[in-house]
């Protein structure tokens, strides 16, 4: 990758079980397991270092490893302060809501309702079915970030976290896919989003590496992730709530192109209402 060559980052992490359900599982199910999605923040090559050091300085601040979501909200760990003093965990997400609302900072996912696609998918692609939900995840999320990428002017790299052997492998035959042969949607069923097209996808996207969870722009890419992951459930989520209030999610910045969006996909009926299951 050229680093002086101004472009997009899309950092990415993973929401949810990222295989697909299996034939028998039933509703109700917990959020990670009704949904899984792909996605993270989107940012200007020249603001990483700014935002990296920001985040930096805030876990030295609050005297925390890192920003771990499902630690923040467990209150587990260095966190456990977050369960026991009401104005220092108020005074944390005060600032930590100012470190993520930023204009720099762009919102994007893909995230699929994972009992709606097999039912849809599931005959269709029986023999090696368990991971092609993950890579139609990763291909509508990236095809649509290049076209976010084209609309400003710019190129597009990946930077995913680290999972394990076998899925950082599928991530990057992904994108080796993407680049060698479009995204291989059904070209009747995808012709109203209008996919960027193989020469187009090879013209905008440069490289994808892995990371750890050390990276602070992949740290920050889990917490905004988080809350797009969850919008299925129909919960009030503050999160979300503040980056649609400050224009951060890609739909926002689209220019009015509906194909360059968070995609919410395969939540038909009986699944356009998440069932708590707690609360059966």
């Amino acid at each position: 990758m050229n680093d002086e060559q101004p472009h997009l980052t899309f950092f990415m992490d993973d929401f949810g079980t990222r295989t697909m359900c299996k034939p028998g599982d039933a509703l109700p199910m917990e959020a990670h397991i009704f949904s899984f999605g792909l996605g993270g923040i989107i940012v200007p090559s020249e603001a990483v270092q700014a935002l990296s050091d920001a985040t930096i300085k805030f876990c030295k601040r609050w005297d925390v490893p890192e920003l771990h979501g499902n630690k923040i909200r467990s209150g587990k760990g260095k966190f456990s302060f977050l369960k026991k003093d009401e104005n220092r965990k108020n005074r944390f997400f005060e600032e930590l809501e100012a470190l993520i609302i930023d204009e720099r900072i762009t919102a994007h996912a893909c995230v699929i309702c994972r009992p709606g696609y097999r039912d849809r998918y599931y005959e269709k692609h029986t023999e090696g079915s368990r991971w092609q939900m993950s890579r139609t995840a990763f291909d509508i999320a990236v095809e649509r970030a290049a076209k976010y990428a084209r609309l400003v002017g710019r190129k597009l790299s990946v930077a995913y976290e680290r999972t394990g052997a076998t899925e950082d492998r599928l991530i990057e035959n992904y994108f080796e896919g993407l680049l060698k042969n479009g995204t291989g949607f059904d070209s009747t069923n995808s012709s109203k989003h209008r996919p960027l097209t193989k020469d187009e996808l090879t013209e905008t996207l440069l490289t994808i590496w892995p990371d750890g969870k050390s990276n602070p722009m992949l740290q920050l890419a889990d917490l905004v992730l988080h809350p797009l992951g969850h919008r299925p459930t129909g919960l009030k989520n503050r999160a979300h709530d503040r980056m649609s209030e400050a224009g951060q999610i890609i739909d926002l910045r689209s220019n009015g192109d509906e194909t360059i969006a968070v995609k919410y996909s395969c939540y038909d009926d009986p699944y356009k209402e998440w069932v708590n299951p707690r609360n059966t």
